[in-house]
């Protein structure tokens, strides 16, 4: 049996969520998997469930990416705001950003423990920054750097 051509697939969506909670061990994405879909079929039931197609393809520490059919992602990011535990310990899924590549949502993936002198740079809205390395890789300015210029 031949695979379908490109054009007859599924569209896709990508949600990066990020998990909040104390965990004893690592959560995997089983685990991960079978919480989100407990909470689609909760919310929209079996039917609106089998349509979603949720899937989780890579977990990491706290963030994971989910999959879904697309134009379901409002879906599945409502049914990420019900989900109150994960193996009987509190948690909170939020959701961070959504593409329609896996590339694309892991872009949004950055340290999320921000320090008040440390400011990213992609962040300053209104004064152009420009990387001072000269390198590719992200650069992060303190706000006296900002305010210097």
């Amino acid at each position: 049996m031949r695979p379908l051509p490109p054009t007859l697939r599924e569209n896709r969506r990508y949600i990066l969520v990020k998990i909040a909670g104390e965990f004893t061990a690592p959560l995997t994405q089983k685990e991960i998997y079978f919480t989100i879909s407990e909470a689609v079929t909760s919310l929209f039931g079996d039917v609106g469930s089998a349509a979603v197609h949720v899937a989780v393809v890579w977990s990491e520490d706290e963030h994971a990416i989910v999959r879904c059919s697309r134009g379901s992602e409002q879906k599945v990011i409502a049914s990420l705001g019900v989900i109150t535990k994960i193996l009987g310990a509190p948690a909170v899924f939020h959701s961070v950003a959504v593409s329609g590549t896996i590339h694309g949502v892991k872009k949004h993936l950055h340290p999320t423990t921000w320090d008040d002198e440390v400011i990213a740079g992609y962040r300053c809205s209104g004064k152009k920054v420009d990387s001072l390395t000269g390198s590719n890789t992200h650069r992060y300015l303190t706000r006296d750097d900002i305010i210097k210029e």
